[in-house]
C-alpha cells in the first residue's frame, strides 16, 4: 500500500524541525555573545527598573527553554528521520509509533507536533487493501 500521505507529512514535518533547530542555535549563540542585561534595561527606559535578581533570573529561564527547544528538536529530527525510513522499508507500525512518540517529544514545538502526530496516526489506522482472487485472475488477463 502506497503511504504518500504519510511520508509528505512527515518529510514536512522533519523540514519544519531542522529549520527550528537552525534557528534555536542561532538564538543560543546570539544570547551567549551579546550582553542581554544592557539591551533589555535600555529598552526598558529610565522609568522602568528590574532587580539585577529578576533580571538575571529571566535570562536563565530563557537560556534553558532554548537549550530544551534545542534537545527536543534534535531528537524529533532523529525520530522522525529514523520514522521515515522505517515507513518506506514497509514497518509502518514501527514507524507510527515512532511518529507519535516523535510528536510528544515536540510538545512545545506545534508545528513538528502536527506533523509528527498526523502521519502517526494515518500509518497505526490505515489499514492495507486486501486484493481479492477475482481482481488477482482480471489483472492476469489484461496483462
Amino acid at each position: 500500500m502506497k503511504r504518500t500521505g504519510e511520508f509528505v507529512l512527515s518529510i514536512i514535518g522533519v523540514s519544519i524541525a531542522m529549520i527550528s533547530l537552525i534557528i534555536g542555535i542561532i538564538t543560543t549563540v546570539y544570547v551567549s555573545t551579546v550582553d542581554l542585561t544592557e539591551v533589555i534595561e535600555d529598552s526598558l527606559g529610565p522609568d522602568m527598573e528590574m532587580a539585577a535578581t529578576d533580571m538575571e533570573m529571566t535570562l536563565q529561564l530563557f537560556n534553558v527553554l532554548v537549550w530544551v527547544g534545542i534537545v527536543s528538536l534534535s531528537l524529533a529530527l532523529l525520530g522522525g528521520l529514523i520514522a521515515i525510513i522505517l515507513l518506506k522499508k514497509g514497518n509502518v507500525k514501527a514507524a507510527g509509533i515512532l511518529f507519535i512518540i516523535t510528536g510528544i517529544l515536540t510538545i512545545f514545538h506545534l508545528w513538528p507536533l502536527i506533523f509528527f502526530i498526523i502521519p502517526g496516526i494515518m500509518c497505526l489506522a490505515r489499514k492495507p487493501r486486501f486484493i481479492s482472487t477475482e481482481e488477482v485472475e482480471a489483472d492476469n488477463r489484461l496483462g
